[in-house]
């Protein structure tokens, strides 16, 4: 009995592991039909433009938005939603930080605002782009804003001095 299943296992294991061994060829072009050429295949849709988008996803976008239609008709709070969403498909974006740091400004709720623009800072120190000094200008001169609003003028007209000459 376990012979019969050692030479079953013989004959169907090299055909399984061939199958999944190959690989697909494309057929020849049929005639008069000219050959499909892959070397420089021209994009179905043009490519998002990285500096007018923060985001790395449709979603992030779509989301970011909504969150700025809302920020825009008086909803902080529903841009806070927005901006979570967002925020939890890319926790790397500083600027989905910031973002968020601005629907809380918005809503008056300053220690979360507080707390994310020092988290967008943390992260645009890490980012290693070409526009790294733009993008931690950005990021305290949220910082800036939520200590206004704080009512600590003094070092957010510090903050203010030393990056509004280095925002891109």
């Amino acid at each position: 009995m376990t012979l019969t299943i050692y030479r079953i296992a013989s004959i169907f294991l090299p055909l399984l592991l061939s199958a999944c061994a190959s690989t697909t060829t494309k057929p020849a072009p049929a005639r008069g039909d000219t050959p499909i050429t892959t070397a420089n295949p021209a994009p179905s849709t043009p490519a998002p433009n990285r500096t007018a988008s923060p985001t790395k996803t449709s979603a992030t976008f779509a989301l970011l938005s909504a969150a700025d239609e809302a920020l825009a008709g008086k909803q902080p709070e529903q841009a806070i939603l927005l901006m979570e969403r967002a925020v939890r498909i890319e926790p790397r974006n500083f600027e989905l930080w910031i973002r968020l740091s601005r629907a809380h400004l918005a809503s008056g709720n300053l220690a979360p605002a507080i707390q994310h623009a020092r988290k967008a800072i943390a992260l645009a120190e890490i980012s290693s782009s070409e526009s790294s000094r733009a993008n931690q200008a950005k990021a305290w001169l949220q910082y800036a804003k939520v200590l206004d609003a704080q009512g600590n003028t003094r070092e957010a007209a510090s903050i203010r001095s030393r990056y509004r000459r280095q925002r891109g």
